[in-house]
């Protein structure tokens, strides 16, 4: 049952990753192929191009799997300032409508690059021939993934309370660091405060202390 429990959380863990995953290996990848264009340029004195196009390609890929999975973490960068300084019932409700304008302009954004796509035909990348379209294809299949993934969001957001807030949590706790910064503030005026000990007094040399006796 354990190995069961074990199998079927590291698959939900794959699951609500993936992107990231992805991503990452897309950016390991981009990174090698520039470490190969760098030594290959100064080192041979020769220069493979389609490292650059190829590297290109899949930046595309690796920043739209970073929306995707900023989505599911709530790591888009967004002015909370208003959202803080409202009640959660209300940050809440702002929260689902920035969703649903998220959700509207995926679905608009990728009925643009469907239009540019069915437009490209046969036309493909200059070095590797790759189709264009199956490039420009990586941007309105990541958006709808990142809009499947907003709707669990808005799933999660719905059932959420102040004391089950989750991801929507900041980053950066600003209130818990300045509470923090008082508590050692208080801390070292204490310790200021304290009077010397005897054991704490600096000893008198003993130098001193003969010439004193004579």
């Amino acid at each position: 049952m354990e190995k069961g429990k074990s199998g079927k959380s590291i698959l939900l863990q794959i699951l609500n990753n993936f992107e990231i995953y992805i991503g990452t290996v897309l950016f390991i990848i981009i990174m090698f192929l520039l470490f190969l264009q760098v030594v290959s340029r100064f080192v041979f004195r020769h220069s493979f191009t389609w490292t650059e196009e190829l590297a290109i390609a899949l930046s595309v890929g690796m920043v739209y799997c970073g929306v995707s999975g900023a989505v599911t973490h709530r790591k888009h960068l967004r002015i909370d300032a208003l959202l803080e300084a409202v009640p959660f019932k209300v940050k809440k409700a702002l929260l689902i409508i920035s969703d649903v304008i998220f959700i509207a302009f995926n679905f608009y954004a990728s009925y643009l690059y469907l239009t540019i796509i069915k437009n490209l035909r046969m036309s493909a990348t200059s070095l590797l021939r790759i189709p264009k379209r199956y490039l420009y294809a990586i941007i309105p299949i990541m958006l709808t993934v990142t809009s499947v993934r907003i709707v669990f969001d808005i799933m999660k957001l719905v059932k959420e309370t102040p004391q089950t807030l989750g991801a929507s949590k900041p980053v950066i706790d600003t209130d818990a660091l300045e509470a923090e910064a008082k508590q050692i503030a208080a801390e070292r005026a204490a310790k200021m405060n304290e009077p010397f000990k005897a054991s704490d007094s600096p000893s008198i040399p003993a130098e001193k202390d003969r010439e004193e006796s004579k």
